[in-house]
């Protein structure tokens, strides 16, 4: 498998990128992924003049509400970061943390009712950082070696991990194990770590020689 720029994991990191920031299951709310610090904004779908009042909730409590004009509720955890369009009704969260994850609801009265409520899930994600490998060699009696690589990364939820050993795919776990002997060559490694936001990736070379004695990073 050839390696580059545009390897074969980086061309799913990014497809995984651009499907798992928005994607709608049959018969669920509609999921958003978002990373530390960015913005969201949650579609309401709605027109003005179809609409007399509307709310927007967050875990069932109040954070936003229109009828003859935008009302944001005080004291809550978002405010300060909140922008209601008065035009569709959508509503911006801006410098999103881990603790905004939840469950928004929509609700409303138009002309002639109740208007049907809707609700938006966001999963606010850490994003990697830094990745670095962690070699561990060990030069055994019999004058081959243990080599033990592990992939550490800035954060830990909900890591995929993907080894690479001289461009072949190797390994998914977060560290991987493997035997050399002194007369192999030097074997080129890759770490790719990903989440729902984010990838990273990281290599190094090992090699077995007949003075290894202590691990090294």
């Amino acid at each position: 498998m050839s390696g580059g720029p545009f390897s074969c994991f980086s061309k799913q990191g990014i497809l995984l990128l651009l499907l798992s920031n928005l994607h709608y299951g049959v018969g669920v709310s509609l999921i958003i992924n978002k990373r530390v610090g960015d913005s969201v904004e949650l579609l309401a779908g709605l027109e003005r003049e179809h609409l007399k009042s509307l709310e927007w909730k967050y875990m069932g409590k109040d954070i936003a509400e229109f009828s003859s004009e935008v009302v944001y509720s005080p004291g809550s955890q978002f405010e300060g970061r909140l922008k209601m369009n008065t035009k569709n009704f959508s509503l911006t969260v801006r410098e999103l943390t881990l603790q905004d994850s939840g469950d928004f609801l929509l609700t409303g009265e138009g002309h002639k009712g109740q208007i049907g409520s809707k609700t938006i899930t966001l999963k606010v994600h850490e994003p990697i950082s830094k990745v670095a490998i962690q070699t561990d060699i060990k030069l055994l009696g019999n004058h081959s070696c243990t080599v033990r690589l592990v992939c550490n990364v800035s954060c830990y939820p909900n890591i995929t991990y993907t080894w690479e050993r001289d461009n072949e795919i190797y390994g998914d776990a977060q560290q991987i194990y493997f035997s050399l002997s002194p007369a192999e060559r030097n074997i080129s490694v890759k770490c790719n770590a990903s989440n729902l936001v984010s990838w990273k990736t990281a290599s190094t070379t090992v090699k077995c020689s007949n003075d290894t004695t202590t691990p090294g990073t």
